[in-house]
């Protein structure tokens, strides 16, 4: 009987704490994706590449233009690709442009421009798709796609 009061409890708690995480507003989940965004950013812009990886599941893929134009699958993989842009990254400041999030239940969409400048000289503008999903109560990057602004 104690072992079904436990397990009752156990289950009673774990579908009051996915039912508190369904009640976030859309404001407070796109608060958390761009903090997100921030936190992986800050270390970007800091000349910390592999740093970027902070917010990455486990089962992440990625793409972008400096180096990574073929798929990188698994945090390993993408963790390793970051690992070999150290120190080709100089520290620089950013501003995210156009940042809007789209939220599917479990799963959230972050679209937005990155503007770096290095001394006030900007450089390229990049255009970013981030897809997070809510794993275990915190939300992980599963894809990113980063590209150049192709500017005519």
């Amino acid at each position: 009987m104690k072992t079904l009061i436990l397990l009752l409890s156990v289950l009673l708690l774990v579908t009051s704490c996915e039912m508190a995480q369904n009640t976030l507003t859309q404001e407070e989940v796109e608060q958390a994706i761009l903090a997100k965004e921030r936190m992986a950013l800050d270390r970007w812009s800091a000349g910390d590449p592999a740093g970027f990886a902070s917010v990455f599941a486990d089962d992440v893929t990625y793409f972008d233009d400096i180096g990574a134009s073929a798929r990188l699958e698994g945090l390993e993989e993408v963790q390793a690709y970051l690992a070999s842009l150290e120190g080709q990254i100089p520290v620089h400041d950013y501003e995210i442009v156009d940042h809007m999030v789209q939220v599917y239940d479990d799963i959230a969409i972050s679209t937005m421009q990155y503007h770096g400048s290095v001394d006030g000289q900007a450089g390229p503008p990049w255009k970013a798709t981030d897809v997070y999903r809510l794993i275990n109560g915190e939300w992980k990057m599963v894809h990113g796609h980063w590209s150049l602004v192709k500017i005519q």
